[in-house]
């Protein structure tokens, strides 16, 4: 649903006159970029960050709010009086309206609006089925309409995503005029070569510098109580280099940054000292060279990171 209207919620028109599908099933059918909003600041961060990144990479916005009833519409001295669903929607479609207009200004006719009921991770996973190449939500928020605690729906995205998921954290660096600088971390895992594939498609999109770190994890640890052999820097190096030509041989090799330490740590130390705007990762992995595990290093990255952390799922 286009800003500049009050059209009700179906088939809408994009500003370049693509008709949009909004039927139940949730599907879009063309490339996107999908953005989870709830009217809390951190999912007003992720709509400015969205529309920003939308816009640098030519591609249409596509906010969606989902609303449900109340768990706890029960309790002990009887039930709740609950709204109509469709004035609860037509609700929800002024709120969401306004903020989105609040937030982008001029820019927000160009955002296609989507009122959805019921949970919503579920509401997000359905809308992203067709065309959406990245979701963006808060890492926490909660609306003016309980149900959307974007902790919770922040993680399964990451989980069950079927594009990059990117996370904005409540008090991480989202005012941006572009992305200038992009962080990979890679460690030879199938899961970590997405992450590394994904961020130089974005990186080569937006006209950013991108960065590859690879940390090596003196062992045994308590997450690694195995030793494995361990590369010496210059044969480490060697091999991301070979990871980074497998995937885009016509492209000049990024700059790569080879730390030592704990994983999680050194991650956001490479971000800290190259100014970078993003942390690209994959949604868990465990190479050979830098035994980096994502699964848990994911998660840690996108409650601590100064920037937004875009998380690039396991397809398997």
């Amino acid at each position: 649903m286009a800003l500049g209207g009050r059209r009700p919620v179906g088939h809408d028109h994009t500003s370049s006159g693509a008709v949009v599908d909004h039927t139940s099933s949730g599907a879009v059918v063309m490339d996107n970029m999908l953005v989870g909003i709830d009217g809390s600041p951190d999912s007003r961060a992720a709509l400015r960050w969205a529309a920003t990144v939308a816009r640098a990479r030519g591609l249409p916005l596509h906010a969606l709010w989902s609303w449900e009833y109340p768990s706890d519409a029960v309790v002990s001295v009887g039930p709740l009086e609950l709204g109509d669903p469709e004035e609860v929607t037509r609700a929800v479609e002024a709120e969401m309206r306004a903020v989105v207009e609040a937030e982008l200004g001029e820019a927000a006719a160009d955002v296609t609006l989507q009122v959805g009921r019921g949970p919503a991770a579920a509401a997000l996973l359905r809308a992203a089925r067709n065309g959406t190449v990245m979701i963006v939500v808060g890492s926490r928020g909660l609306g003016g309409f309980k149900g959307l605690l974007l902790g919770s729906v922040s993680r399964q995205l990451c989980e069950h995503a079927p594009c990059p998921v990117t996370v904005l954290r409540r008090g991480a660096v989202t005012q941006l005029e572009r992305l200038n600088r992009i962080v990979v971390g890679i460690d030879g895992s199938e899961e970590s070569l997405r992450a590394l594939r994904a961020g130089q498609d974005l990186a080569t999109r937006v006209g950013a510098e991108l960065i590859v770190a690879n940390v090596v994890v003196p062992g045994p640890t308590a997450e690694y109580p195995v030793m494995v052999p361990e590369l010496d820097e210059a044969a480490a190096r060697e091999q991301v280099e070979q990871w980074c030509r497998t995937l885009a041989a016509d492209r000049p090799l990024p700059e790569i940054e080879m730390r030592a330490g704990d994983a999680r740590n050194e991650l956001l130390q490479v971000v800290r000292d190259r100014s970078a705007d993003l942390l690209v990762v994959g949604s868990r992995g465990h190479g050979p060279v830098g035994r980096l595990l994502l699964g848990s290093v994911a998660t840690w990255l996108v409650g601590h990171s100064d920037v937004p952390v875009t998380v690039v799922p396991d397809r398997r």
